[in-house]
């Protein structure tokens, strides 16, 4: 049973959820109260994996987390069109030979379809990456996120991605007065040493607009722009500001400037929220979505109140609970 507990992946720090016919709620003080209630009452996230193996009740849950990962991925497009960009998926993941699990298998065809559907390119960079060892690749057995060979190996990757949209532009522009003072969620003006708890120290340098990059954006833009949005696998704890593999591709493309706007923990839900309240001011011509088949397990309820940027509350469907009750046990 322990296998089906709190899952922290050795690709990522935290990543798991899902959800149905809930409702979503404004921050109050109200709804703080009971999304605490929430919390304390339904305190373990299952991982995508665990939904999976969970018999009928798990299916039919997991179903809800595709339709909601579908209909997020949905309102992101609607957020890139309404600034004249480009939205590109990419799926990408450390997972790889014995470490590939249950979700990865299924929910890679599940996303390339889904983008398809929406009339989105999409690229499965999974495939490429098989080749390799995760020694190779990541900073195994310490730790599942990239090491610096693995980052390079990356960047390589989103190289001809990058290389191919070199014409896409957006004319969208926006005032001083409209722009906030950030365009990222990581504070500004950072240069830090850090090690995760894990003693791997790295130097996390931010610019002055939340951004893990070192030279702040200035206005009106003169290069072509691309934001990367996703989790860690963006971010790249453990790697110095100029290993990670945003910088790389910063020094191949040095007529585009490369915005890394990754964030620890975040899910689809969080990308295009801070899209929308944030990252669109910096007038990108392309946005690369970076994520992976377990971010579809971010959509259970338990995920969502833990750890939402939103600071929604999302109340359960009797099936999630019916799920949780199956995988933890009934609450006293």
């Amino acid at each position: 049973m322990r296998k089906l507990l709190l899952a922290v992946s050795f690709f990522s720090l935290l990543h798991v959820g899902c959800e149905e016919n809930k409702t979503e709620t404004t921050v109050s003080a109200d709804v703080n109260q009971e999304r605490e209630e929430l919390l304390k009452t339904y305190s373990q996230v299952p991982d995508a994996s665990a939904i999976l193996q969970a018999g009928d009740t798990g299916k039919a849950v997991y179903d809800l987390c595709k339709q909601r990962y579908a209909d997020q991925l949905n309102a992101l497009k609607k957020e890139a069109e309404a600034i004249g960009a480009k939205l590109i998926v990419t799926i990408l993941s450390p997972e790889i030979g014995e470490s590939v699990t249950k979700s990865t298998r299924e929910g890679i065809p599940f996303i390339m379809e889904t983008a398809a559907g929406l009339g989105l390119e999409a690229y499965d960079l999974t495939t490429p990456l098989a080749g390799y060892t995760a020694k190779q690749i990541t900073q195994m057995p310490l730790d599942g996120h990239w090491s610096a060979e693995g980052s390079k190996i990356v960047a390589a990757l989103y190289q001809p991605v990058i290389a191919a949209a070199k014409g896409v532009t957006s004319s969208k522009t926006y005032t001083d007065a409209e722009r906030p003072a950030t365009f990222g969620d990581l504070d500004p003006n950072q240069d830090v040493a850090l090690d995760g708890g894990k003693n791997i120290p790295y130097q996390l340098v931010t610019n002055s607009q939340g951004l893990r990059m070192k030279t702040a954006l200035g206005f009106p833009k003169t290069k072509q722009r691309v934001l990367l949005l996703g989790d860690s696998q963006v971010y790249s704890p453990f790697l110095d500001n100029d290993q990670i593999f945003t910088s790389l591709l910063q020094q191949q493309f040095p007529d585009t400037e490369i915005m890394n706007a990754g964030v620890i923990g975040y899910t689809l839900d969080d990308c295009t929220g801070l899209l929308a309240e944030k990252a669109k001011y910096s007038e990108p011509d392309l946005i690369i979505l970076v994520t992976n088949p377990n971010d579809i397990g971010d959509f259970y309820f338990t995920q969502r109140n833990r750890m939402a940027r939103s600071k929604k509350t999302f109340t359960p469907t009797t099936t999630e609970i019916a799920l949780y009750q199956q995988l933890f046990g009934e609450k006293k």
